[in-house]
């Protein structure tokens, strides 16, 4: 979201309004909505709201809560940034919208390899193994490092890609693993983690692509926080569903939980708005103009070297390299869509993508997917992209060949094998040159 004017407006009531402790008395006061217009006032407001963001969006305070100390929380961010975890679900909309909601849980996406670190650390930090009926009944009954080991150890030969957790009804979900600890926040209260751990050939931001709206669209990395459709949620307080997500007794139950929230749940777009439209048909990138994003202070966060190096070579965070599509008819190729093709009507949204996986990238890339053959992504029957195919191509079978027989392509899990190196970066630079030839610099907003 941007700034698109200023009107006159009066010293005097600019100065009243920057002052530190009027702004901290007033500002909490006031909705997202109020706070965009205050900041389109005039140039001294912009720079007042603007100065009130870090205290109004404070990442540490808004997790202490789960985790207790800035020590804690400070080393869950640089967890993190080492495997690619990301915070969603109502939590993130609750860091947005700054509120908070009783009783809601913390839900942490991991990629499955990763699951043992994560899971491990909240262990650590207090919290208890809560297992479900159906892993209760399982080899590893109460056994919460096996199963944590269990999921760590997938591969993607051992999955279905795109598999429905029927448990959950989620897709790209390879297992759950639930936390809780109690603790005193005025009254007692028990603390809820659940731990997600996403499909080796899956990331997580296809699981919040796939979400039952644009509501919890909205997700939390170790150094920024993103909103997909802000205007809608925070602006409007709705959001679209995508196909008839009312077919789930769970989905249905969401809805009713966030209306009680006061948003509204829309079947269909919205009419659009020429000067702020709701929902943009086309390809959509994360931090994109659409987006809403806030750059969170990183200060005492320790992310692997590879993951600095690797912003430092794009100019920009590695996960603004990757999108999806948003649109209204069905693709005439095979995809990855949200809502799947057996839940599709015709008129609905429907978000799509494709997933691009290759051992030398360590978490598969989401990219925006066209029916036009010049912008598909397709991964690895894609021609479209001949300089990028092939640097994948070569550099996966140099990867192998410099490594020989301790690469097993049975196993497909390269970050074991010692020399063997990512190149994460270098391809999303040939994603970033077509992202910039079509649409600009991806912008970072406030």
């Amino acid at each position: 979201m941007e700034i698109d004017y200023f009107v006159p407006f009066s010293s005097s009531g600019a100065t009243v309004l920057s002052t530190s402790t009027i702004a901290d008395i007033l500002y909490p006061q006031l909705s997202v909505a109020e706070i965009l217009s205050l900041s389109k006032v005039c140039k001294a407001t912009y720079r007042a709201v603007k100065a009130w963001y870090p205290s109004a969006y404070n990442i540490n305070n808004h997790f202490k809560t789960f985790l207790g100390t800035l020590k804690n929380v400070l080393a869950f961010r640089g967890l993190q940034g080492t495997t690619g975890t990301i915070v969603s679900g109502s939590q993130a909309l609750q860091f947005f919208d700054r509120t908070y909601y009783p009783g809601s849980d913390l839900d942490v996406y991991v990629p499955c390899r990763h699951a043992s670190a994560i899971g491990e650390f909240f262990l650590s930090i207090g919290y208890s193994f809560r297992p479900t009926s159906l892993q209760s009944a399982s080899a590893f009954g109460s056994d919460c490092k096996r199963h944590l080991d269990d999921l760590s150890s997938r591969t993607p030969n051992g999955t279905v890609p795109g598999q429905e957790i029927q448990e959950y009804n989620w897709r790209f979900v390879e297992g759950v693993i639930n936390f809780t600890k109690e603790v005193i926040l005025g009254d007692e209260e028990t603390l809820k983690v659940q731990l997600i751990a996403v499909e080796p050939q899956s990331s997580p931001l296809t699981c919040v692509l796939h979400f039952h709206s644009s509501l919890v669209m909205n997700l939390i990395t170790h150094d920024r926080a993103y909103s997909l459709f802000p205007r809608a949620t925070f602006i409007k307080r709705t959001g679209v569903t995508f196909g008839n997500s009312g077919r789930l007794e769970s989905v249905t139950k969401a809805y009713n939980k966030y209306m009680m929230r006061n948003f509204k749940i829309s079947r269909d777009p919205l009419p659009p708005s020429s000067r702020n439209p709701l929902l943009v048909y086309g390809d959509r990138w994360i931090g994109d103009r659409q987006s809403w994003t806030i750059a969170l202070d990183t200060a005492g966060v320790t992310i692997p070297y590879w993951v600095k190096e690797a912003n430092d070579y794009l100019g920009l965070p590695l996960l603004a390299c990757q999108g999806f599509s948003v649109r209204n008819t069905q693709p005439r190729q095979p995809t990855v869509q949200n809502p799947a093709p057996k839940h599709y009507q015709n008129g609905d949204v429907l978000l799509t993508f494709e997933l691009v996986c290759c051992t030398i990238l360590r978490l598969p890339l989401v990219l925006p997917i066209s029916d036009s053959p010049s912008r598909s992504y397709m991964w690895p029957r894609s021609t479209s992209y001949p300089v990028m195919y092939s640097f994948m191509i070569r550099q996966q079978r140099f990867e192998e060949e410099k490594v020989g027989d301790a690469f097993s392509r049975r196993t497909l899990r390269p970050e074991t094998v010692p020399g063997w190196q990512f190149w994460d970066a270098e391809v999303l630079q040939y994603v970033h040159r077509e992202y910039t030839a079509r649409t600009g610099t991806p912008t970072i907003c406030l």
